[in-house]
């Protein structure tokens, strides 16, 4: 029995021998415990060190005013360590372009975000937004970005080409490459981007015409709009007027006093008026029409048309065509073996083959997502991080186009 009792106490000291204390458990746990915690700790600090440090080189093709836009956005960006603004134009032809541009509420709102004051640029305003001369606007956003104290260059008269693009890819850190130089620019293409395009019919008809009169001065002008319109054609055969409760047609008219624009678009229907000036081909005809909707709607500050201005000086569509968006199906791009992400913006992504004097809003919309992507790009480090930033800008692209082509031309023209 003594044997018995002296092997079950070798036995038991054996067992405590094998299996830790309690108190060797939960000094085991805590010190695991404050491992993990000072990994993550560590690991929170590097990541945020790093994304602090890091930046990324921002490379916009074209100076107009998507790209000078896109330039005020990364100059406002933590993010940027070096700017390149490379335009075909020189400076002085930028700055005297003619066209009027009209800002709406919303980009007004956006651009003011971003360094633009309204009240420093000569134009006017109304409900609609504010209208001023291109070449002004493109004036005030140069003169920021020169005296930024951001490191810039503005490369004038300067043309992209592949040369370029092999410098492109020699960069020594991560490259961001906005590519903003219009529908008919080969910027995308020399970078890579597929050229397929996706096309959209607004189911709306519309014309256009312009006129310029040299002898007057390039005042920003306010816009008129008129809606409900039906036009006798009877007298260019046996087209009659619409009857009441047709749908009518919308006008406005645009430009500054001395280049003058006016669109005409009325929405898809079974109007013999439609129907008329969409199958006849007869130049007098719309000449006729746009010439009584300028002289009947136009400021009453400024001269009418004559017939014999009209004759030598309008152009015009001479009938009604569809009007359709198209979209560029490659927007977005990322090429590893050089650590460059490639965006196309402005009409160069997105375009109308209809003007309406305010289709430079659909183009700054685009640019609403810039900051964020700017901000993903340099932070993105895994395929999946790079690929999320990819589909943040493609999914905000779809959107806007999805609501122009459903929503635009009723905001810019039908409201």
């Amino acid at each position: 029995m003594v044997y018995t009792a002296n092997s079950s106490a070798v036995v038991c000291e054996d067992m405590q021998s094998e299996f830790p204390s309690v108190n060797q458990i939960n000094h085991s746990v805590l010190l695991t415990g404050l491992l993990v915690a000072l990994f993550c700790v560590v690991r929170f600090l590097y990541r945020k060190t790093r994304r602090n440090w890091t930046s990324v080189n921002i490379f916009i093709i074209g100076g107009g005013p998507i790209g000078l836009v896109a330039a005020l956005l990364a100059v406002k960006s933590k993010r940027l360590r070096k700017l390149t603004v490379i335009e075909s134009e020189s400076r002085r032809d930028l700055v005297k372009r003619e066209y009027q541009v009209c800002f709406d509420i919303e980009n007004i709102a956006f651009l003011q975000t971003v360094g633009v004051e309204f009240d420093s640029i000569e134009g006017c305003r109304d409900k609609h937004g504010f209208y001023t001369r291109v070449g002004i606007f493109l004036d005030y956003c140069l003169t920021i970005l020169e005296n930024s104290e951001k490191k810039i260059r503005l490369l004038f008269e300067t043309k992209f080409d592949k040369e370029i693009r092999k410098s492109l890819e020699k960069e020594s850190c991560r490259t961001l490459v906005i590519v903003c130089d219009g529908k008919k620019g080969q910027s995308a293409r020399f970078l890579g981007l597929d050229e397929f395009t996706e096309e959209v019919s607004c189911q709306t008809f519309g014309a256009m015409a312009g006129v310029e009169r040299p002898h007057l001065r390039e005042v920003p002008t306010q816009e008129i709009r008129a809606h409900n319109l039906n036009f006798d054609l009877s007298a260019y055969g046996p087209y009659s007027q619409d009857q009441n409760g047709t749908t009518g047609f919308s006008l406005k008219i645009f430009g500054n006093s001395k280049c003058r624009y006016m669109c005409l678009a009325i929405r898809k229907c079974d109007s013999p008026t439609l129907k008329a000036l969409r199958t006849i081909l007869d130049r007098s005809m719309m000449r006729n029409i746009f010439l009584k909707c300028f002289n009947t709607y136009k400021l009453k500050s400024e001269p009418g048309l004559s017939e014999s201005f009209v004759l030598n000086h309008m152009k015009y569509s001479p009938r009604l065509f569809e009007v359709r968006y198209t979209q560029k199906c490659e927007t977005v791009a990322y090429f590893d073996d050089c650590d460059m992400f490639v965006v196309v913006e402005g009409e160069a992504a997105l375009s109308c083959n209809f003007h309406t004097g305010m289709d430079i809003n659909q183009g700054i919309r685009g640019l609403h997502s810039l900051d964020q992507f700017i901000t993903r790009v340099t932070w993105a480090e895994s395929e999946q991080s790079i690929s999320s930033a990819l589909a943040y800008k493609m999914q905000h692209s779809t959107k806007l186009f999805s609501s122009l082509s459903r929503d635009g031309i009723q905001e810019f023209l039908f409201s």
